[in-house]
């Protein structure tokens, strides 16, 4: 069961503990958390949730769907809408039912094409604007038209939204009910429970401290590959754990794909498998307008490279993070020998964070990272076995 502790002020070299705003206080209900949510949409951490949908504008309240009224909608230049349900917990019924309803939501949006879906939003905010793109070209004026209606429509074909359940006292079982949905289905979808509790200071303010609860967890699922284990054996199946990708995830391969193409792309792809069954080193996804995946060790705090999605491959903290341990010629050693097979050259220009591998000073691209897949394999392998030496000790 998550346990999170009461926030504290320091003022004057004295703390105060806050006080939480009961569920029952007179201002504190739904359309209030609607309210706050809509017109301050960077409360909700959603970078943290899935980065794709980060920078949200929020376009209306009480959007009407076929399955009743959708609390709040958000979209991004890209394109990426947010469903918004606010919820208190004050009754078993409301717990049970909010799943179902966002979920119900979804599909219903799902069967919309662009022209529906703005004209419902125009609809919604009862305002005098003409078009969706006119909203979102007061945040974004360098976003252009036909690329930005090209990528609402194609989110709305394939479902692709994050669903974001607001509220306070969320109970454990909504969380396994989130599980279970993404366990048992083919979502193109995330689904997040958001708290948002309320605390109240001496001086009558109010602080909100989102916290995020719970998002559908990643599905594994075991494949078997056949690999031929030399000349004088027989084939065998391994096993090989694939695990399916979050939306922000699918959306960085596709990218991806469109720079260094469909086979480079899913030769990275079975690389990264590869490390993770091997080395067990996990992807994180990168924040940021540009999307990127980081190659970091298990415990997250050795990143290895971070493939961005236009194909160049940077660097982040290996020197850095190295030296902390006391070992900082482990960081530098693994960058040195990885430049080698590249011809380039061990990048020190910048600060020590962002030291890394360059070639005539220019990022090189992932295609001839891939080329040599098999020596940065080993080179990650040797710099965390001296890594594991180093703590171990």
């Amino acid at each position: 069961m998550k346990q999170h502790t009461t926030p504290v002020i320091i003022r004057n070299d004295k703390a105060e503990i806050l006080k939480k705003v009961s569920l029952d206080s007179n201002f504190y209900n739904e359309n209030w958390i609607q309210k706050i949510c809509f017109e301050t949409p960077s409360l909700l951490p959603i970078e943290e949730i899935e980065p794709s949908f980060n920078g949200m504008i929020p376009v209306c309240r009480e959007l009407s769907t076929a399955s009743g009224f959708v609390d709040l909608i958000y979209i991004n230049e890209y394109g990426f809408i947010t469903i918004g349900e606010c919820k208190l917990w004050r009754n078993p019924e409301a717990r049970r039912k909010v799943i179902g309803q966002i979920l119900d939501y979804a599909k219903d949006l799902s069967k919309w094409d662009y022209d529906k879906f703005e004209s419902e939003c125009l609809k919604a905010r009862k305002g005098n604007e003409k078009k969706l793109f006119d909203i979102v070209q007061e945040y974004y004026p360098e976003i252009e038209e036909h690329i930005f209606i090209d990528n609402v429509q194609s989110n709305l074909k394939k479902g692709r939204f994050l669903l974001s359940v607001i509220g306070d006292g969320i109970r454990e079982n909504m969380e396994e009910l989130a599980n279970y949905i993404h366990r048992n289905g083919n979502l193109n979808f995330t689904l997040c429970l958001i708290e948002i509790p309320v605390f109240e200071t001496s001086a009558g303010e109010y602080i909100v401290t989102p916290r995020i609860l719970a998002k559908t967890k990643e599905i594994e699922r075991v494949i078997y590959r056949i690999e031929e284990q030399n000349s004088n054996t027989d084939i065998s199946p391994k096993e090989v754990v694939e695990i399916s990708k979050s939306v922000s995830e699918k959306v960085f391969f596709e990218r991806l794909e469109n720079s260094i193409g469909l086979e480079r792309a899913k030769e990275f792809q079975s690389f990264i498998t590869d490390l993770s069954t091997d080395l067990n080193i996990t992807t994180k996804l990168g924040r940021g307008k540009q999307l990127s995946l980081n190659l970091k060790s298990s415990n997250d705090n050795y990143n290895f490279a971070s493939v961005q999605e236009n194909g160049e491959v940077w660097f982040y903290g290996i020197v850095t993070k190295t030296a902390e341990i006391g070992a900082k010629q482990i960081g530098i050693d693994y960058l040195t020998k990885l430049s080698l097979p590249l011809s380039g050259e061990l990048d020190t220009k910048n600060k020590e964070w962002s030291w890394g591998v360059k070639k005539n000073g220019k990022y090189i691209n992932l295609i001839e990272f891939l080329k040599i897949k098999t020596v940065w394999k080993s080179l990650i392998s040797d710099a965390l076995e001296s890594i594991n030496t180093v703590e171990d000790n």
